[in-house]
């Protein structure tokens, strides 16, 4: 799956959980400014887990994957089974 369907799909979630328009939410912004609580973060990683089958306790994902949703995509897009 490429970044830009990844990006989308992690918009619309982060959209869904805040009760936001997809297209208000920036994908050079920080995760950590869009104002997801921690359960809503939660929430997030499960969709990840679920929607691109990644396995989160092996990924490798860390900290700076989620500076923004450009370095999540791209992280995921590299992670994703294909």
């Amino acid at each position: 799956m490429d970044k830009d369907t990844i990006i989308i799909q992690l918009k619309e979630r982060i959209a869904f959980l805040l009760d936001k328009d997809p297209a208000a939410i920036s994908a050079d912004q920080p995760l950590h400014e869009m104002g997801l609580d921690s359960i809503a973060f939660v929430d997030l990683l499960v969709f990840i887990e679920k929607q691109f089958k990644i396995a989160l306790a092996s990924s490798g994902l860390a900290q700076e994957d989620f500076k923004s949703l450009n370095c999540l995509a791209q992280r995921i897009a590299r992670s994703a089974p294909l």
